[in-house]
């Protein structure tokens, strides 16, 4: 859909639109030619702000849920000492690229795509370099059990009739969500809810 027929449907004008953009709430559109154009995707992520919205949260306190890794990547900034463990060790650059966990540009810089997981994999003072290791490692060895748990992700929805994921990252946050749950009630991370 055109910027036009996209503001219409969500019931915002192109400045506020704009500001979403801005703030990084909302993706820049597809551009076709010249012209600017929307997708799906443009419009849930829209309609998941606006919700959050309604609900009494900040634009910051939005964007802190939907996208966790890029407002702690703000806030700690790890990608100068994760491109400093890299240099010099193209296998644990190759790894973490391959694992997801980072990716490299074309012109050499590294972005981190997984901060918490850095965090997570580091946090008993271990180096970064130690820490990207281990989660390639790890990336590795859970790959197989990932690909099952998508894919049943994926029939479970369809089954369901629900209104499944159609774009990648709305179908990787179901994913990692249910997976998250249970891992943490598998850990014993979660206490039970009482009725009052």
């Amino acid at each position: 859909m055109n910027a036009g027929e996209f503001s219409a449907k969500i019931g915002l004008s192109a400045r506020t639109i704009r500001s979403y953009h801005a703030r990084g709430l909302l993706p820049p559109p597809v551009r076709i030619g010249r012209t600017p154009h929307y997708l799906d995707d443009h419009l849930t992520r829209m309609r998941q702000v606006l919700w959050l919205q309604r609900r009494g949260l900040s634009l910051d306190a939005v964007g802190a849920l939907l996208e966790p890794d890029a407002t702690l990547g703000q806030v700690v900034p790890v990608g100068p000492a994760v491109a400093e463990a890299l240099r010099g060790k193209p296998d644990l650059l190759a790894a973490g690229v391959e694992s997801g966990i980072i990716s490299q540009h074309p012109d050499g810089t590294v972005e981190v795509h997984a901060v918490r997981a850095v965090f997570a994999a580091g946090g008993r003072g271990t180096s970064v370099a130690h820490a990207l290791g281990l989660l390639a490692e790890m990336a590795d060895a859970v790959a197989p059990h990932v690909d099952k748990a998508v894919e049943a992700v994926r029939r479970s929805t369809a089954c369901a009739n629900l209104a499944k994921p159609t774009v990648p990252d709305d179908l990787a946050d179901l994913v990692l969500e249910v997976v998250r749950a249970r891992i943490r009630r598998t850990l014993g991370c979660t206490t039970p809810t009482r009725d009052n």
